[in-house]
């Protein structure tokens, strides 16, 4: 198995060697990178790794114009990151394939300025059921707020916990309190100042949905990230 270097050429030839072992076809992907705002173009860093087992990699990044190019595996689902420090990193799976049969497939890429989001979900924050141990499959997620955090060292922010309104009020506000300090010491133990980082408690006070359904309740439990200065 050849592995891929960083540089498109060399992930061109790379690829391409690839492809005589086994029959995979090479198209060429193209497109830009721009703001959800008001579609400016942005100059960032895009990794790709392909799925499912994460055999092809590489790492480039987009034009002052926001264009990119890469030679990837038709029929083949790769897994991008896409980032600038002026805007919130994007994740997305996206499928390579030849619609128009001229060896080409392009899409773009939208960024949500930083500066637009007050408030942030961590969204795949996983706790065990009644317990404030954080779950290893968390880790990558709270890794990339201690990475949106180093860049930028003047940020102070408010860990705010929630759960769902569900039993009793005392426990569920204890609960989110243990959550948010267990998220915080999280941070401080990947070198995060600790005067950057306040919590409070909201127990089941503050519910994003009132059903009762399973993915309601799981809604409404989560840690938010509140910006309170930049």
């Amino acid at each position: 198995m050849y592995k891929c270097s960083t540089v498109v050429a060399a992930v061109f030839l790379c690829l391409s060697l690839q492809a005589q072992q086994s029959d995979e076809s090479i198209i060429r992907v193209f497109g830009q990178v721009m703001s959800q705002k008001d579609s400016s173009t942005i100059s960032a860093s895009i990794l790709y790794e392909k799925l499912p087992y994460y055999d092809d990699m590489g790492m480039s990044s987009s034009g002052q114009d926001g264009s990119f190019e890469f030679m990837l595996v038709q029929d083949t689902k790769y897994f991008f990151t896409v980032k600038n420090t002026e805007y919130n990193p994007a994740k997305l799976e996206q499928e390579i394939s030849d619609p128009d049969g001229d060896g080409t497939f392009s899409f773009n890429i939208y960024l949500q300025p930083d500066q637009d989001k007050e408030l942030i979900t961590l969204e795949n924050l996983i706790f065990a059921r009644g317990s404030d141990k954080i779950s290893a499959e968390s880790h990558n997620g709270l890794d990339e707020l201690v990475d949106w955090l180093n860049s930028r060292p003047s940020t102070i922010i408010q860990l705010e916990g929630h759960t769902d309104y569900a039993g009793n009020a005392d426990a569920n506000m204890k609960l989110s309190e243990a959550r948010v300090e267990a998220v915080k010491e999280y941070l401080l133990d990947k070198g995060i100042n600790k005067k950057r980082v306040f919590t409070k408690a909201f127990g089941g006070t503050q519910p994003l949905s009132t059903d009762r359904t399973p993915e309601a309740k799981a809604k409404n439990r989560r840690v938010e990230v509140r910006v309170l200065k930049k």
